[in-house]
């Protein structure tokens, strides 16, 4: 899916980075009954985070990523206001 929430992270982070960085989206479980998935995402400099973005959750994992991704995506896109990364 080309136009989902990590596709837009990901496509986002190499139209501001290049191959310079990896973007990743952590997804883990929890025991909390009301959100038992968390997600983050992240800009990575090898092992060296470069940026944490805030995290997220669900009660189903791809949605948790989702949100996630969404949110770093927004996040970018607000950083770099003279970026054009609506078409990502």
């Amino acid at each position: 899916m080309a136009n989902s929430p990590p596709a837009k992270f990901n496509n986002a982070t190499q139209r501001l980075y290049g191959d310079l960085v990896t973007p990743v989206v952590y997804v883990w479980d929890t025991n909390d009954p009301d959100a038992p998935w968390y997600a983050e995402a992240r800009i990575l400099d090898g092992d060296k985070v470069l940026q944490k973005f805030p995290q997220s959750s669900s009660t189903e994992k791809q949605s948790a990523k989702n949100l996630a991704a969404d949110a770093a995506y927004q996040l970018l896109c607000a950083q770099y206001p003279n970026v054009d990364l609506t078409d990502v």
